[in-house]
């Protein structure tokens, strides 16, 4: 993995195995708190959920990015629009 060093910020999604996570974030970043093997794969429960890890630190953070699902986005379009142009 030694491409892994030339990306000063790593990012892990949910992976399968508990090695994954030192393999993509770096040495040790398991043991200080990145499950990403944990995340669920549930879209409701884990859709956006990541562990980052930026250069100016070892210490990996959980994030979530915003989730909307494929129903969300029809209700919303059809709230929004008046037939199928923008209101």
């Amino acid at each position: 993995m030694n491409i892994r060093n030339l990306f000063p910020d790593k990012i892990a999604l949910r992976l399968d195995e508990p090695e994954q996570v030192d393999m993509v974030l770096g040495d040790g970043a398991r043991d200080r708190g990145a499950l990403a093997d944990h995340i669920s794969p549930i879209p409701h429960l884990g859709a956006g959920v990541a562990y980052v890890r930026v250069e100016t630190s070892p210490d990996p953070v959980r994030v979530r990015a915003a989730y909307v699902s494929d129903t969300d986005i029809r209700a919303m379009t059809a709230e929004h629009t008046v037939g199928g142009e923008a209101a």
